[in-house]
């Protein structure tokens, strides 16, 4: 019969992130300093990504429109919110997922929830037409174009 026992802090998915946190802390603070103090500190904040690191995006610029690409592979559709506002624009993903364990008669003894979310907000130099914007989400890439303002011209007597 197995025993009810609350999960030590290694094996409780919410403490993981921390724990990772906390090893390259250690590891920064442990290692002899051969490189430049500064260099260390840079690739402890590259590796130390506590909360999933979000994703990548790459921002394209011509003279009529910027072109934002996001890499989010295995993510669908539905989780994606793109949000645009007079200059700039937010990216979230959200991923809910819920794992349940059942004994040979169904009965439910373990039940997960975990809910992970990441943003990107992209500012632009210049207005943006908020009511041409297109998205396209394709092969796990999500490319967002967005046309620039048009100024008025204004003629001189």
């Amino acid at each position: 019969m197995p025993e009810n026992r609350p999960p030590k802090k290694d094996e409780h998915p919410l403490f993981e992130p921390f724990a990772q946190l906390m090893n390259n802390m250690n590891r920064l603070f442990s290692e002899r300093p051969d490189k430049n103090f500064l260099q260390n500190m840079d690739e402890f904040f590259l590796h130390s990504k506590p909360f999933g690191g979000g994703f990548v995006t790459e921002l394209k610029e011509n003279e009529k429109e910027y072109i934002v690409q996001a890499q989010l592979p295995g993510t669908k559709k539905d989780q994606i919110n793109i949000e645009i506002l007079p200059q700039y624009i937010t990216i979230t993903v959200s991923h809910r997922e819920t794992l349940t364990k059942e004994d040979k008669t169904n009965t439910v003894f373990q039940q997960r929830e975990s809910w992970k979310q990441s943003s990107r907000t992209i500012p632009f130099s210049k207005p943006i037409d908020q009511s041409k914007v297109l998205a396209n989400y394709e092969d796990g890439v999500l490319t967002v174009t967005i046309p620039k303002k048009k100024g008025k011209k204004v003629n001189i007597d």
